[in-house]
């Protein structure tokens, strides 16, 4: 039988959109801790977006392929749809966030593992999580986004991109470049810089602006939906 570890359930929440070596930290973190790590892949109703351009599937099969040695039982991975849009980050999603857990394994987690660039606990009402564990990743350590990632997939730096995947979906680049080159503001984008060098600080300045015009037009409606 093997070792009983420090905790029984893990948390991991992101939208993984998609996967790099900084996910992998933060999964592994958890499996090391846990008996069980459950992984909520957020945004799940969303796709062929800016800050969601692949579905909920495709981001769920890079993390079962760069897991495929671990067991369904010991990583388990759902996707999870936004309550009300990606920016909320109220009590109430906090709240939904806990019965989505404990719906899935019975519980809520023991621990939580995430980056430091935004705290979960900010989540939740203090009795939610009075009980659990928090473990915090420093970004700093490894730093990649999944933004950054996909533009070293836009603009084909295949070396970039593998620099900062795990080995065990390198096979899945052409595929993905396909896909994010399908989604028509990605198209928009590479156009853009089509004609320019295409270095990754092309790709991030335009994505910035668009991303702004984003979240104030998501922002805008969710205000409007809830007057």
């Amino acid at each position: 039988m093997p070792d009983k570890k420090l905790y029984d359930l893990g948390l991991v929440c992101g939208r993984f959109g998609h996967l790099h070596l900084g996910h992998i930290n933060l999964l592994e973190a958890s499996m090391n801790l846990c008996n069980r790590t459950l992984v909520l892949v957020g945004s799940a109703q969303e796709s062929n977006t800016l800050r969601n351009p692949f579905n909920v599937e495709t981001r769920i099969e890079l993390i079962k392929n760069a897991f495929s040695n671990v067991s369904s039982d010991t990583l388990i991975i759902r996707g999870l749809n936004d309550l009300t849009n990606e920016f909320d980050f109220s009590v109430d999603w906090g709240g939904y966030v806990k019965k989505s857990v404990e719906d899935i394994c019975g519980k809520f987690a023991d621990l939580m593992v995430y980056g430091n660039d935004e705290s979960r606990d900010k989540w939740f009402k203090d009795e939610y999580i009075s009980q659990t564990a928090r473990l915090i990743l420093p970004r700093n350590v490894l730093p990649i986004s999944a933004t950054v990632l996909r533009g070293t997939l836009l603009i084909n730096d295949i070396d970039s991109w593998k620099k900062y995947t795990p080995s065990t979906i390198h096979n899945m680049y052409d595929n993905l470049r396909k896909q994010l080159l399908d989604v028509p503001i990605y198209q928009k984008i590479y156009n853009e810089i089509h004609n320019s060098p295409k270095t990754i600080d092309d790709f991030i300045n335009i994505y910035k602006v668009y991303e702004e015009k984003d979240k104030l037009e998501k922002l805008a409606s969710f205000r409007s939906t809830n007057q």
